[in-house]
């Protein structure tokens, strides 16, 4: 009886052994992806992560994040401007959408260099008259957080888009950034306008995304001066946006050199012992789409909390 349970207990052990062998030679594929024993990966493919701009249950235009093939850059705008389309094909989280009419279709894509050219169907003039500028912020801004473009012209049918046929928006040829998005007008008269774009936490999204407003007003100071007070107003201006930097967070210094901004904040930032991560991407966001530089760097009381390159 003893030598049967001795046997039967090598044979069980031998078998688990082999099994193991086995399963450790054959290769297993998991998304593309092949695993062997030596537990070497191989991509098939590279993507990259890019930020496109769609519009939100609160009818703001929104920043949120696409993966793009490592393929042409024609071919990358492209997908950008497929995302964008009004129930596109491409699936997106509930509560935000394209703008781009859906019956348009893409005549073709040209960049000359750092200018992307985008030629359109005639469908593109077919959206409401409320989304049209809405529509071409969006174009603008998804295309040009592209690295290799900075400009866009838009045409129809081969004819550059010189003026919206609803609203009677008149367009420059080349856009850039500067058409700004989610415009919001804050003047009292037509000397010293400041054009400032500030980035807001949506409020009500579930998700935290992040939304441009640029604002037009009358104020001469430094636009880092006035992205703070607007982000650390007690009260935000615009419906349905919102901000967590405590209200008496103040500048303590600032300085731009070799395309770094560095901001140095008093402690008030501080939600317990740490910053928000919203606080820092509002502020750190604002900065980029104001500046032109490759990199911020956060401080409080001089003291270095975070850094942010540019997308």
């Amino acid at each position: 009886m003893l030598r049967k349970k001795a046997l039967r207990k090598i044979l069980i052990t031998t078998f688990s052994l082999f099994t193991l062998f086995v399963i450790y030679l054959i290769p297993t594929k998991i998304n593309d992806r092949y695993i062997g024993g030596d537990v070497e990966v191989e991509y098939t493919s590279n993507t990259t992560n890019q930020e496109i701009y769609l519009l939100g249950d609160n009818s703001y235009l929104v920043k949120f994040h696409i993966f793009l093939e490592d393929s042409s850059i024609e071919q990358q705008i492209s997908t950008v401007l497929d995302y964008l389309k009004i129930n596109s094909s491409k699936k997106l989280p509930d509560g935000l959408r394209g703008v781009i009419p859906e019956a348009t279709s893409v005549l073709g894509v040209k960049v000359d260099g750092k200018s992307a050219i985008l030629n359109f169907s005639k469908q593109l003039l077919e959206g409401e008259e409320k989304l049209e500028e809405r529509m071409v912020e969006a174009i603008v801004y998804s295309v040009t957080a592209l690295p290799e473009v900075d400009s866009v012209q838009i045409q129809v049918e081969g004819s550059p888009l010189l003026k919206l046929p609803k609203s009677g928006k008149v367009l420059e040829q080349e856009l850039t950034r500067d058409f700004g998005i989610n415009k919001v007008y804050d003047i009292t008269n037509r000397n010293g306008i400041q054009k400032v774009t500030i980035y807001y936490l949506d409020k009500i999204s579930n998700n935290n995304y992040y939304v441009p407003v640029t604002k037009y007003l009358n104020d001469d100071r430094d636009k880092i001066k006035i992205i703070i007070d607007n982000l650390a107003s007690a009260y935000i201006h615009e419906e349905n946006l919102m901000s967590y930097l405590n209200s008496k967070t103040t500048i303590l210094d600032y300085s731009v050199e070799d395309n770094i901004f560095s901001l140095n904040l008093s402690n008030a930032i501080f939600g317990g012992d740490s910053i928000l991560e919203e606080v820092e991407y509002t502020i750190q966001y604002s900065i980029f789409d104001n500046y032109d530089v490759d990199k911020v760097l956060l401080k409080v009381d001089g003291e270095l909390v975070s850094e942010l390159t540019r997308e």
